[in-house]
């Protein structure tokens, strides 16, 4: 049976590494411009901008979709696009799920997803030689609201309804936000490339959770779907819609080390995850799937009641992971997972 408390956090997401995917050296020196060829080329830029399934639409739907293991990843286009410029595609996602209680299992889950990516490697696949100096900016949040099913003594059923909001925007948008933040000075040729993202779907989980005293088990089989939009003032040659979809298995084996710390038991974790993209966000990647694979240490500090409102840390884990995807993709991350 589950642990009877007022709220279980189940970390699958509450960690955050850095993941350095065997890519080449960033190099090429920066073009000097001036005002004039700046806009010159935003202004190429927007006139070359189409919605396409593998677009910016594309990664904002990977950064939407909860990811059992959240990381920060960066990987380099050029080795699975063949494209041109400026060649890393960084993406990051962070956040967690929990339990309300046993005795009302409402499930609730949050997430926060970001994008930096030369802008050729996603709007025109690398085919055009355009050289626009300037980034775009991803963040999109997605929040859940699910219920768990008991279909066993270990095993539950959890539907969950998810809901999106993102925003995308280049360097250029994002400093003439900042200019007339500070002057009050509208550089409308630098503002209007942005795009607003709004999404609804949904996920299922089938989970399996095996916690005794000699060792805990978790298993989550996931899949999930959002559909997303564009609204409001986005540029309109970037308008559309994009269907996420992905099915991922997480899971995670912990067992006493021998040793205590903090008053607690020590535990050794190893945990590993797998993903299948089938929607649009497959062509903006670059790859189809990805798995991640590591382990690490986990320190209980439960009895020293850090935290407020119902909601208190009780262990830490510091993780080390190898990633690894088609395409010859590789690469290695650390970082910190919390329970509450």
């Amino acid at each position: 049976m589950r642990p009877t408390v007022q709220i279980s956090i189940r970390e699958h997401a509450g960690f955050l590494a850095v993941a350095s995917l065997c890519i080449l050296p960033l190099s090429g020196p920066r073009a000097q411009t001036d005002g004039d060829t700046i806009a010159s080329r935003l202004a190429e830029l927007r006139s070359g901008l189409r919605s396409r399934p593998g677009g910016v639409l594309g990664l904002m739907g990977y950064n939407a979709t909860p990811d059992g293991s959240a990381n920060a990843v960066t990987v380099d286009r050029s080795r699975v696009t063949g494209g041109i410029g400026d060649r890393t595609l960084t993406l990051g996602q962070l956040g967690s799920g929990f339990t309300v209680s046993e005795s009302f299992p409402l499930f609730l889950e949050g997430y926060l997803g970001y994008a930096r990516y030369d802008p050729r490697a996603v709007f025109s696949g690398g085919e055009e030689q355009r050289l626009t100096p300037l980034r775009w900016n991803n963040v999109v949040g997605t929040v859940g609201v699910g219920y768990d099913i008991r279909l066993g003594e270990y095993l539950w059923l959890r539907p969950i309804l998810n809901a999106s909001l993102g925003y995308a925007a280049s360097d250029a948008s994002l400093f003439g936000d900042f200019v007339k933040y500070k002057t009050g000075v509208d550089i409308s040729v630098f503002r209007d490339i942005h795009m607003n993202v709004w999404g609804l779907g949904g996920s299922m989980v089938l989970a399996y959770y095996d916690y005794r005293p000699k060792r805990d088990i978790d298993v989550e089989l996931r899949y999930t779907q959002i559909r997303l939009e564009t609204f409001g003032d986005t540029l309109p040659q970037a308008r559309g819609s994009s269907t996420a979809q992905a099915v991922g298995l997480w899971t995670r084996l912990r067992w006493p080390t021998g040793l205590e710390a903090f008053g607690r038991p020590v535990r050794w974790v190893i945990d590993g995850s797998a993903s299948t993209y089938l929607g649009d966000q497959r062509d903006a990647l670059g790859f189809s799937w990805s798995a991640k694979i590591g382990g690490g240490i986990e320190f209980d500090v439960g009895r020293y009641e850090m935290g407020g409102m119902g909601l208190y840390l009780s262990r830490v884990r510091f993780l080390g992971r190898y990633f690894f995807a088609d395409r010859n993709i590789t690469g290695v991350s650390f970082g910190i997972g919390m329970s509450f």
